[in-house]
C-alpha cells in the first residue's frame, strides 16, 4: 500500500533527509541514500522531534533502527501514523524477515578508486585556468618593467616598489576581473542556461562536500560548495554543461558585487602607482 503524496518531508540535522516515494521510504544523508521498503518496517516511532524507524528482525535479533534528529514533532507524528497505517498486514504465526537485508543503500562518498574520475568532471567554481595564466603573464611583466626601470635609471629601490606594488596591482586586479566574470555568470545563468537541483554528496578523501547534477547529455558532474546539508540549485550552460554555478541567494550576490567593487577601486589605485614609477624609465 502506498502512502499519500501529503505526507510531510522530513529534513533533520546535518542534512538528514526521510521522505515517502511509493511503497519505500527514501532516507538521504551526506554520505548515502537508503531505499527502505515498506515490507521491511516493523513500526515507526515519533518522539518529539525525533523519528525512528524500525526495521523487521528474527526472533531473538537486534532490529535495525534509522533516526532522524531534530525534525519538526508535528511533522514526525503526522509521518509516522501515516507510514504505520501503510504497512502491509503480516501474519501472526510468521517469522519476520530480516529488514535491514531489504534495505537497498547507494553509497555517495567518492573513495581512491573514483577520484580520478572525480577530477574529470569536477566543475570548479573559481579561477579558470586561462585567467590564472594571465596573471602569471602580469606578474612576468612587471618583473621585466623591474628590471628596466633598475638598469636604466640606476634605481634598484624603485625597482623593487615597481616589483612589489606591481605584483600586488596585477593579483588584486585578476581577482577583480574574476570577481566580476562570476557576478556575470551568477546573473546569466540562471536566466538563460538550465537550472537543476544539485545532489549532495561527500567526498572521502577531502573531508568536503560536494553536489552532483546530471546534464542534458547525461553526463553526471560534480561542483564543489561549501552548502554542507543544504539543498542547492545549480545552473549550467546548455551548450557546455561543464560551465556551470551554484545558484545564490540575493544578500550573497549584493555582496559580491560591492566586494568586485572595492577590489577594483584598490586595484586601479595599485596599477596607477605602478605606472607612476615606471614612466620615468621611458
Amino acid at each position: 500500500m502506498s502512502i499519500s503524496s501529503s505526507v510531510p518531508v522530513l529534513r533533520g540535522d546535518q542534512g538528514t533527509e526521510l521522505r515517502s516515494v511509493g511503497e519505500e521510504l527514501l532516507l538521504r544523508r551526506p554520505d548515502a541514500e537508503l531505499r527502505i521498503p515498506l515490507t521491511a518496517i516493523a513500526r515507526v516511532h515519533a518522539e518529539r522531534r525525533e523519528l525512528a524507524v524500525e526495521l523487521t528482525a528474527p526472533v531473538g535479533a537486534e532490529p535495525t533502527v534509522y533516526r532522524v534528529t531534530d525534525v519538526s514533532a508535528a511533522a514526525a507524528g503526522v509521518f509516522a501514523d501515516a507510514v504505520n497505517a501503510a504497512l502491509p498486514e503480516r501474519a501472526a504465526d510468521g517469522e519476520p524477515a530480516d529488514g535491514s537485508a531489504l534495505v537497498v543503500t547507494r553509497s555517495l562518498v567518492i573513495d581512491d578508486d573514483e577520484e580520478e574520475d572525480a577530477d574529470e568532471n569536477d566543475v570548479r567554481v573559481g579561477m579558470p585556468s586561462k585567467g590564472a595564466w594571465l596573471m602569471y603573464t602580469g606578474f612576468a611583466a612587471v618583473a621585466v618593467l623591474a628590471v628596466v626601470v633598475g638598469l636604466i635609471d640606476g634605481d634598484w629601490g624603485r625597482a623593487i616598489a615597481t616589483l612589489l606594488l606591481g605584483a600586488a596591482g596585477v593579483r588584486l586586479t585578476h581577482f577583480a576581473v574574476m570577481t566580476a566574470l562570476m557576478v556575470w555568470r551568477e546573473w546569466y545563468l540562471p536566466r538563460y542556461g538550465i537550472t537543476v537541483d544539485g545532489r549532495q554528496i561527500f567526498r572521502e578523501d577531502h573531508g568536503d562536500t560536494a553536489h552532483a547534477f546530471t546534464s542534458t547529455d547525461g553526463v553526471t558532474r560534480r561542483i564543489l560548495g561549501h552548502n554542507k546539508g543544504k539543498t542547492v540549485r545549480i545552473a549550467y550552460h546548455p551548450r557546455d554543461p561543464a560551465y556551470a554555478i551554484i545558484c545564490s541567494g540575493t544578500g550573497d550576490r549584493v555582496l559580491t558585487v560591492i566586494v568586485c567593487v572595492v577590489v577594483a577601486a584598490f586595484a586601479g589605485l595599485l596599477d596607477y602607482g605602478t605606472y607612476q614609477l615606471v614612466l620615468p624609465a621611458f
